[in-house]
């Protein structure tokens, strides 16, 4: 009977012992009723006591063997059916069986289970050899109450693991890694001793297993696709390549395998884990990899973890490497004169700071155009503009400038989105596939980049590896969109120019011209167009050039901010080693350390705001950079390209250094800001500036049909009806510009006096009441105005300045700039209240003042 209990106890079968319920599921194991009718009523429940402890024995040994056996048959199986070819259905049948961590967990289990193997043998050595401590008497006598009290520590441990293992078989033996190892860890948390000793043992393996895949991600940027992970249970890697980001094609989207994650690891820990591995799978892509020393520290550190939690200092070994690794990568990947090189080289080119070379390109532009599609034969194979003319035009724009030594040049090219431009336009059958893509180019690509010559053309350079790192497509089309619309400006505002000159040379010519009889006499109306012409010049070319001296302004100071963000020493070092010295003081614009007192008192305004926007103290410091919100990289929508969880920029006193998301995220801050400065990130006021610039265009495009004449050599009465008909266009276009000036003028002042927020729900209402000019741009401010109000407010509700100060202060010196002299608060008065002033508005003469 000994015996027989002894293998009962060992998991073997037994005929004294039957299953109970009797049932295909049974709980335990009872004495069979035969045995029953023979033994005393506690001689059955120590042996039901016994039995019960050796069916859950039983139990968890063939559930952990089983597991065992099936996970290694299934890795050796999908292991082999990689290495040879047609083995996918082998794979699939596998697709069901246990992961990696259960099947570590079973080998634990079966490890752990071998202490309680090794009890009974210990006691089968006590009987045999009547130790007395067991053994009553030299007979051989063993009471059962010693065999329960021998196995009475395993009755708990037993039942504990028995819950365990019907845990995951609810689960069909594929709980995801992550809940297995919190699962394991709320068992942990226990008074009992033996308890959690025995889940430690089993924390620590899964630990183990999860701590290399860890390493193989964050060290070595090995990742597994969506597809891979669904067909396989072979894990390799925490981290997911989900693909090329549909926007940025160059760039793969990585995440993390939430399957993985354990609830004890934060969410900061797990965007610095994926940082890490974004920047291995990024160095893998590229045949790098991270220095074996950096390497094998960082490994040693992670190992040595006991557990997952802050307390035991993973957070901390994970902020260290990332630490690191970003010093690392300053150092050797995205070192300081390579970025700095490359801000300077686009803001030169880019925002026009070289302007010099902007005029220059304008010059050979223009040039390319009369050569080839005005003065050549229209059905000539040379009558058409292709994109290697527009290059080449960039290599003569440089001779004689500041860029003429300069080697990025090189790296510039213009981009025709529908191919070659031909005097002769041919006649196109539907839609092309560059039509269907309109939608994916902003509104200022389509509203600036076709000013030049007609058709969209727009600046471009290629960024390899790792510039790549922080200089994302989405950032490089914002350049040549700013790019587009600051040529536009600047080419309108040499078409006035060239006005300018030509009406001054024919009028000088008509003047000297003693043969003409009408310079001995001039009309009313002569004298009328010739000061209407002026007029308008004048505030043309006025407005034109306050409005590109602020935003130059602008781009000017933000460029001396973004150098300083950035954090490193000797600026007017990199300034003169940098392409060339591309901060040139040949420049027209001159050096952005020498800028003049209006910049200088802007620079209070915008880099107070500026900073706000794209840092804040985290650390209760100031000047310690908050990353912004980043184009590329969002921990919400688990995807490695956008974040808003970026640590401070690290400072030199603490030696720490950029990091390339970190740095990303500030330049992306830049542009933002850019953008909104320069008035680019409302379509409508966008779309306002380029009816202005139309309206310039329209103006000297009259100037040049008339080869820049207002009067001609001809009989008196032909000529007055000549003048009254340019008088005609000058008052139309007069019209037209004074309504649109004063129409841009009235929604910066608008923007400066937002409405409350109940009044931004009725606009809407009263706007749809009324469709004059004034409730169109009343409308426009107050949706500028919710916005900035809307975006001011902190996520509890609570706001304490509302609106965006950056944006205020650079709208006011835009208002300081173009009202100086009050006239266009006056237009608003007349427009608004319909009052007449002293001054009159006869003429633009006397409107400007004069």
């Amino acid at each position: 009977m000994l015996s027989e209990v002894l293998l009962l106890l060992s998991g073997h079968d037994s005929s004294l012992f039957v299953p109970h319920p009797s049932t295909s599921r049974p709980t335990t194991l009872v004495c069979s009723p035969h045995l029953t009718e023979y033994l005393h009523p506690g001689e059955i429940t120590s042996l039901n006591s016994l039995a019960d402890l050796a069916f859950k024995y039983r139990k968890i040994k063939f559930w952990s063997n089983r597991i065992q056996k099936e996970g290694k048959d299934a890795i050796l199986l999908e292991s082999l059916s990689y290495s040879r070819k047609g083995k996918n259905k082998e794979i699939s049948s596998i697709q069901n069986g246990p992961n990696q961590y259960i099947t570590n967990l079973a080998g634990s289990i079966i490890k752990i289970l071998n202490q309680y193997e090794i009890l009974i043998i210990e006691i089968e050595s006590k009987i045999l050899s009547l130790n007395p401590v067991l053994v009553q008497d030299n007979q051989g006598y063993v009471p059962l109450s010693s065999l329960i009290a021998t196995f009475e520590i395993w009755k708990i441990p037993l039942e504990s693991l028995l819950d365990l293992i019907n845990q995951i078989s609810e689960s069909n033996n594929s709980m995801d890694p992550g809940k297995l190892i919190d699962l394991i860890e709320e068992k942990r948390n226990t008074g009992n001793s033996q308890l959690y000793e025995i889940y430690t043992k089993i924390y620590k393996s899964l630990i183990d297993l999860f701590l290399i895949h860890l390493i193989s991600f964050v060290l070595y940027g090995i990742t597994t696709s969506p597809e891979d992970t669904s067909k396989s249970i072979l894990a390799q890697s925490l981290g997911l390549d989900i693909g090329a980001d549909v926007s940025s094609p160059k760039y793969r989207i990585y995440q993390l395998d939430k399957r993985f994650i354990p609830s004890s690891i934060d969410k900061r820990t797990q965007e610095s884990i994926l940082y890490i591995g974004r920047v291995s799978a990024t160095l893998k892509r590229h045949n790098k990899s991270l220095p074996k020393f950096l390497i094998d520290q960082i490994r040693e550190e992670i190992v040595s973890v006991k557990g997952l939690d802050e307390l035991n200092g993973f957070s901390d070994v994970i902020f260290r490497a990332r630490g690191e690794v970003g010093e690392w990568l300053w150092k050797h990947i995205l070192t300081g004169p390579q970025v700095i090189e490359t801000i300077e080289f686009l803001s030169n080119y880019f925002f026009t700071r070289k302007s010099d070379f902007s005029l220059s390109l304008l010059r050979e532009i223009h040039k390319l155009r009369l050569d080839k599609l005005v003065l050549s034969n229209p059905n000539s194979s040379s009558s058409v503009i292709r994109e290697q003319d527009l290059n080449l035009a960039i290599l003569r724009a440089s001779v004689g400038t500041s860029a003429e030594n300069d080697n990025f040049l090189d790296n510039l090219k213009f981009n025709m989105q529908n191919g070659p431009l031909r005097a002769i336009p041919s006649q196109k059958a539907g839609r092309t596939e560059e039509d269907k893509n309109q939608e994916e180019y902003s509104h200022t690509h389509k509203l600036f980049s076709n000013a030049l010559l007609g058709t969209p053309i727009n600046l471009t350079t290629s960024i390899s590896w790792p510039l790549d790192l922080f200089l994302s497509p989405k950032s490089m089309s914002i350049y040549s969109d700013i790019h587009s619309y600051l040529f536009a400006l600047r080419d309108t505002q040499f078409h006035l120019s060239n006005s300018w000159i030509s009406i001054t040379s024919s009028q000088r010519q008509f003047r000297n011209d003693r043969s003409n009889p009408l310079n001995t006499r001039r009309s009313e109306e002569s004298e009328k167009l010739d000061k209407l012409y002026w007029g308008i010049m004048r505030i043309m070319n006025w407005f034109i050039s306050e409005l590109l001296s602020h935003f130059m302004d602008i781009i000017d100071i933000q460029h001396t901010h973004l150098l300083k963000h950035i954090n490193i020493d000797n600026l007017d070092t990199r300034s003169a080693t940098g392409l060339g010295g591309s901060i040139s003081k040949n420049s027209l614009r001159g050096s952005t350390t020498t800028l003049d007192k209006q910049s200088s008192i802007m620079t209070k305004g915008i880099d107070r705001t500026s900073t706000n926007t794209a840092t804040t103290s985290m650390t209760g410091r100031e000047g310690i950079l908050h990353s912004p919100l980043s184009e590329s990289h969002n921990f919400e929508e688990k995807t490695t390209i956008r974040s808003n969880k970026i640590p401070p920029t690290p400072i030199k006193q603490d030696k720490n250094y950029l990091d390339f998301l970190t740095l990303r995220s500030i330049h992306s801050q830049h542009l933002s800001f850019l953008l909104e400065a320069l008035l680019l990130s409302d379509p409508s006021i966008a779309s306002l500036i380029r009816d202005i610039l139309n309206t310039c265009k329209r103006f000297t495009g009259l100037i040049e049909r008339w080869n820049g004449k207002l009067l001609f050599n001809s009989s008196e009465d032909e000529n007055e009806e000549l003048i009254k008909d340019k008088t005609n266009n000058m008052k139309e276009i007069d019209e037209i510009l004074h309504d649109q000036i004063l129409e841009f003028y009235s929604i910066l002042i608008d923007s400066q006096n937002p409405p409350i927020l109940s009044e931004i729900d009725k606009s809407s209402i009263e706007t749809s009441k009324s469709f004059s000019k004034t409730s169109k741009f009343n409308q426009i401010s107050k949706i500028i105005n919710s916005r900035q109000i809307l975006k001011g407010f902190s996520k509890d509700g609570l706001s304490l300045n509302s609106i965006n100060t950056g944006s205020e202060r650079h709208i006011e010196h835009l208002l300081l700039r173009l009202d100086f002299n009050g006239i266009l608060t006056k237009w608003r008065d007349q427009d608004i209240y319909g009052t007449t002033n002293e001054i009159g508005m006869e003429s633009v003469l006397p409107q400007g003042g004069l």
